[in-house]
């Protein structure tokens, strides 16, 4: 199958669009513009499905994610309390046999 990396004016400004049959192809050129800060779009059958960044932005969202990523104790305050009472439902025990 002869599938070239898929590019259009629309996705010229915005990042590359490949095809995966085309990435074997022209892994090296997707690899370069990724590095220039250009991310590389991958679809499969019309569907978006990946993306190649460079390190340094793939870096930077993972700081980012991290520094947006909520602590153990925040995660522990947010638990409901049970220092208030609450109401018991009027409940008949049931008989149980003795031996």
């Amino acid at each position: 199958m002869n599938t070239k990396l898929a590019r259009s004016a629309s996705h010229e400004s915005h990042g590359g669009h490949l095809v995966p049959a085309g990435a074997k192809n022209r892994f090296s050129a997707v690899v370069d513009a990724a590095a220039r800060g250009e991310p590389q779009k991958v679809t499969r059958r019309g569907q978006w499905v990946s993306v190649v960044l460079s390190a340094e932005e793939y870096q930077r969202l993972q700081r980012l994610e991290a520094a947006n990523a909520p602590s153990l104790n925040d995660l522990l305050l947010q638990m409901p309390q049970d220092d208030e009472g609450f109401e018991r439902m009027p409940l008949t025990p049931r008989a149980f046999p003795c031996s």
